[in-house]
């Protein structure tokens, strides 16, 4: 019915025009200078219309053949981009899926075009890296940096962490290094410094490290704990395997108290630093000088293993030495381990009565192969013998149980 109507309105229009075309056609006069052009307004009309219509076709025309062109040959920086961003996609997905060839192909094809080429180079760097093509990896890293001037932290990460893989030590400690003097608390930065310390067993450098770890929360206190003890057990060895060949004491302990002497006051107060110190001082000869710092240090640095050590090392002066340990009673009344050490001192001081009453005391709060076998050895010395291959023999059984 619409359709009914419209068609009726235009022969209505159509029948309209041609009774004033009939009526009258009109006159127009077009005069420039001694050019003039005179026609009727119809006319003119008509010429009016095709020229329109023709402009409309031709405009059409170029647009039909651009596209047409365009297809054939994807020369536009917008067809250019939407290719760039598909090689991209495609080489994250063949990286993701370890294709590191194709991988590598497509995410530097992608770079080349422009299509972020700072995480594609980056990317393209480490396909050609899982590849074994270790000069392209360099060149994407350069090409990397050529085309980010400002993004060297994230350039040097990924250079670093790609040499670690490599297991080129040095060279990823250099990178980072400087890195680190451009960014000195950057997180990712100090955990791989970490990283390159532990491998290279460059304990120094790591227990100089370690605080500015706790504090920029890369580790746990747990781990800050852990690796401390590992660094510094590591440097006592090494200032122990440094000393121990020379002859005048003094020189022999050098290194450990060089060690002990950088501490900080908070490090001091770890009772596990302090026994791997005086520890070292034992191995190496100097307990005497090991036995008078443990002595100023009983109180507020106690442990089994340090009361235990005190017990098993000769100080300069054995009743002194005694004395020292004697005054722990008071504060650790029901301490096996002070006992027996209190028993060995006594022994070494020939107190015979009061040295089995300290071991006979250490058996009563904990039994221990060390404590069995102390009071044997001291009753084979009284001549009891009977109980002393008593003792021995509860020693040994608690040592073949503590094997087994």
């Amino acid at each position: 019915m619409k359709i009914t109507l419209f068609l009726l309105f235009l022969v209505a229009v159509c029948f309209g025009i041609a009774q004033m075309m009939v009526h009258d056609s009109g006159y127009v006069l077009i005069a420039y200078d001694r050019f003039s052009l005179e026609g009727s307004v119809w006319s003119f009309l008509l010429a009016a219309v095709l020229l329109i219509a023709g402009y409309k076709i031709i405009t059409w025309g170029f647009r039909l053949l651009a596209g047409s062109i365009s297809l054939a040959y994807p020369m536009t920086q917008k067809s250019k981009r939407r290719r760039a961003q598909r090689q991209s996609a495609k080489g994250l997905i063949q990286f993701a899926n370890g294709h590191w060839k194709a991988a590598q192909k497509l995410l530097a094809h992608a770079a080349e075009s422009g299509q972020a080429p700072l995480l594609n180079y980056l990317a393209a760097a480490r396909a050609a890296h899982e590849n074994g093509d270790y000069d392209a990896c360099s060149d994407y890293l350069r090409k990397a940096d050529a085309s980010a001037p400002g993004a060297d932290i994230a350039i040097g990460l990924t250079q670093a962490e790609l040499l670690l893989a490599r297991g080129r030590l040095e060279q990823a400690l250099a990178t980072l290094k400087r890195l680190r003097k451009r960014s000195p608390k950057h997180t990712y930065v100090n955990k791989l410094l970490k990283q390159v310390y532990l491998r290279l067993h460059d304990w120094q450098a790591l227990a100089e490290l370690l605080p500015t770890l706790r504090k920029l929360k890369v580790i746990s206190s747990d781990e800050f704990d852990s690796l401390n003890q590992q660094a510094y057990k590591a440097l006592f060895e090494q200032a122990y395997q440094q000393g121990k060949g020379q002859s005048d004491i003094e020189e022999r302990i050098r290194p450990a108290e060089a060690i002990w002497q950088k501490l900080s006051k908070a490090q001091k107060k770890e009772d596990y630093l302090f026994y791997d110190f005086v520890s070292c001082l034992t191995r190496l000869g100097a307990e005497k000088q090991a036995e008078a710092v443990m002595r100023r240090h009983l109180s507020d640095l106690y442990s089994e293993r340090i009361i235990r050590l005190y017990g098993q090392i000769e100080g300069e002066d054995k009743e002194r030495q005694l004395l020292g340990a004697e005054k722990l009673l008071d504060e650790r009344p029901n301490d096996a381990e002070l006992f027996l050490t209190l028993g060995r001192l006594c022994i070494n001081n020939k107190l015979w009565g009061k040295a089995r009453e300290y071991l006979e005391a250490s058996l009563r709060l904990r039994k221990q192969a060390d404590t069995y076998n102390e009071l044997g050895q001291l009753l084979a010395q009284l001549g009891e013998h009977e109980k002393s291959t008593e003792f021995f023999r509860q020693g040994l059984s608690m040592t073949v149980a503590l094997q087994e």
